[in-house]
């Protein structure tokens, strides 16, 4: 069961979003033009709220209230934004967050942000995701897509994000990130590209490792069959 993780996460996210909107008044994008939603952890983080206080709810709360029938689907939902989305971007934020700021922090992450919110929340935001997700990947046996299913709808989310960046050049003239402000065009294009491509690797690691951690029946059955067959032999 996903209870224990679920409950965590829940916790975790409520507090995340309490934190955001009330005591993170200070933020430098709070009161710009699409406010903190400009940049890709914040819309990660939300979605991982939704995500987990879903679970949370489904685990605790639907499965005492409606039928059966109606909580398997909308865990099924829930499984199948988690394997497309929920992960692969919560991986994608860390991945390409630390190399990064270790390396030139003030391209990823500004000294007004660490003014504003501390440094420890923004290395939270930038670790927790992560620790989570693969966290309930091991822990809860999620009824993933299709690899090809998963795969467009991880597609989409990074075409939805890609567009939202550009949006927001052509909107208000700045880039949420100061690191794309230094790239030439094309540069620029191969660096977006490079991350979309990351965020494809990282999908297909994470798909590879909640199948290996958690074998369909038909892979457990056949691999027990090859081992039956080759005691046979051995005889």
């Amino acid at each position: 069961s996903s209870g224990i993780n679920a409950e965590y996460g829940g916790i975790y996210h409520v507090y995340f979003i309490l934190y955001s909107t009330i005591w993170d008044i200070k933020h430098p994008n709070y009161e710009t033009w699409a406010g903190r939603w400009k940049t890709l952890t914040f819309i990660t983080c939300m979605i991982n709220c939704w995500y987990f206080i879903a679970s949370f709810l489904h685990e605790f709360l639907l499965t005492l209230l409606l039928p059966e029938c109606i909580t398997k689907k909308v865990r099924c939902f829930l499984d199948k934004v988690f394997g497309s989305v929920v992960c692969p971007a919560a991986l994608l934020v860390v991945c390409a967050f630390w190399p990064i700021y270790l390396y030139a922090p003030n391209m990823i992450w500004s000294a007004r942000y660490s003014e504003a919110c501390g440094p420890v929340y923004g290395h939270m935001m930038h670790s927790l995701l992560a620790v989570m997700a693969l966290v309930e990947v091991v822990n809860y046996n999620h009824k993933y897509p299709s690899f090809f299913k998963g795969l467009v709808m991880c597609s989409a989310f990074a075409v939805f994000y890609v567009c939202w960046l550009y949006y927001q050049r052509a909107f208000i003239g700045v880039w949420p990130y100061a690191i794309l402000h230094k790239f030439s065009e094309k540069q620029r294009m191969v660096f977006v590209g490079g991350v979309v491509g990351l965020l494809g690797v990282l999908y297909t690691l994470q798909y590879i490792l909640h199948h290996v951690v958690h074998p369909t029946k038909s892979t457990t059955e056949s691999t027990t069959a090859a081992s039956k067959t080759k005691s046979r032999k051995a005889e």
